[in-house]
């Protein structure tokens, strides 16, 4: 969900290089300069979103940092409800979690996170209708979000987590 979100936000913007198998992009969200970060696909890659993050924190000087991912949900919890929180929403092995908190809390940035809740088969399977409904929610809750957590002309770091197997 990470890459699909953060790849729908940069539809039609330039997109570079910055770490293996990862791209950004910039943008602008309610008077905020936006760096959107994700795995480059098609693939079944997460890229590395902790040396992403890093080299955009040291160039970019951000006052927020915002990380989508997928989450677990919870039985009694409904596929595609979205949760909101603080830290780094990245699974897997915790080597890019501890780049990105590390450079984030060494500077200051604030960082939070959205999530999309389904469970493991519905993480790695073709996307269910609720979770692909969510993202238009969860692209209200990122400018909620900004509009919270920041000013206008500061800048700020999208970071899409997930694979990108289907997502181009």
């Amino acid at each position: 969900i990470g890459p699909l979100i953060v790849g729908k936000l940069m539809l039609e913007k330039e997109k570079h290089d910055i770490a293996i198998d990862t791209v950004y992009a910039e943008s602008t969200i309610l008077d905020r300069k936006v760096v959107l970060v994700t795995a480059k696909g098609p693939a079944g890659t997460v890229g590395q979103p902790g040396n992403a993050v890093k080299e955009l924190i040291e160039k970019q000087k951000p006052s927020l940092l915002i990380m989508i991912d997928a989450a677990l949900k919870l039985e009694g919890e409904k596929t595609g409800e979205i949760a909101e929180g603080i830290g780094a929403a990245i699974g897997g092995p915790g080597v890019e979690r501890y780049k990105i908190e590390e450079i984030a809390t060494n500077n200051k940035i604030k960082y939070l996170a959205l999530v999309t809740k389904m469970t493991e088969k519905e993480a790695i399977t073709e996307m269910k209708e609720e979770i692909k409904k969510s993202t238009d929610l969860l692209i209200e809750k990122i400018k909620e979000t900004i509009n919270q957590h920041s000013k206008d002309n500061q800048n700020i770091i999208i970071a899409g987590i997930g694979n990108t197997l289907g997502v181009k």
